[in-house]
């Protein structure tokens, strides 16, 4: 015996359209809704853009989050990718579980054609991925901050948020090459992500950063 369930949130008038245009459908209002939702959730992983920030210390804790990374792409079909320099521990770890090498080689970071060279690599990548949402990490940023300056790293981060590419983007860095640098490139890298994470062995800790007074500091 089938039954009727209301929809929360729903009024009467558009509970008898989807009534009338589920008999057309011989389906249930049920199945109709759960259609709708489906779609939704599918063009929701479309249009989404995450930029995280990662940071670790030591390649350990660093090779953990990326075989989980790789389960989770597996899991929901993306595009599984990274830029890394070949002689970063994590190039090989991800070149082991198939994961698409976008780098361009020659592996250039001429100072004057990082832009271009990035730029280059992005599109090279999202070819190659021909619009299935990306799962990418992004070793080339840090080596950027370790070879270069921060600063320059923050430059690419901004434009890269000017055009995100669809899917999710992870861009990991070790805290020696945060830590011998000025505060202000250190929040301003924080600023040009969704979210921050640290790692420590196989655990991940997420970092809040909030504007605070220095009021609120001493009155707790």
């Amino acid at each position: 015996m089938t039954k009727d369930v209301l929809v929360r949130g729903v009024d009467e008038e558009i509970y008898s359209t989807l009534g009338d245009a589920a008999k057309e459908q011989g389906i249930s209002i049920n199945s109709l809704v759960k259609d709708a939702i489906d779609s939704w959730l599918a063009k929701k992983d479309d249009t989404l853009k995450i930029h995280h920030l990662v940071l670790y210390s030591d390649d350990k804790s660093m090779d953990s989050l990326l075989k989980s990374l790789d389960y989770f792409a597996k899991k929901n079909g993306w595009f599984k990718c990274h830029i890394s320099p070949k002689n970063n521990s994590g190039t090989k770890t991800l070149d082991e579980m198939k994961w698409y090498d976008g780098t361009i080689i020659p592996y250039d970071l001429n100072f004057k054609k990082l832009t271009s060279y990035y730029d280059g690599v992005m599109e090279k990548i999202s070819k190659k991925a021909n619009s299935q949402p990306i799962c990418c990490v992004d070793f080339l940023i840090g080596d950027i901050a370790n070879r270069t300056s921060l600063s320059q790293a923050v430059k690419l981060e901004h434009e890269y948020n000017q055009n995100k590419a669809g899917g999710l983007m992870f861009c990991p860095y070790k805290t020696p090459d945060l830590l011998s640098t000025g505060i202000e490139d250190v929040i301003e890298l924080f600023e040009e992500h969704d979210q921050i994470f640290i790692l420590k062995g196989d655990k991940v800790y997420k970092l809040h950063l909030s504007l605070e007074s220095t009021h609120k500091m001493i009155m707790g």
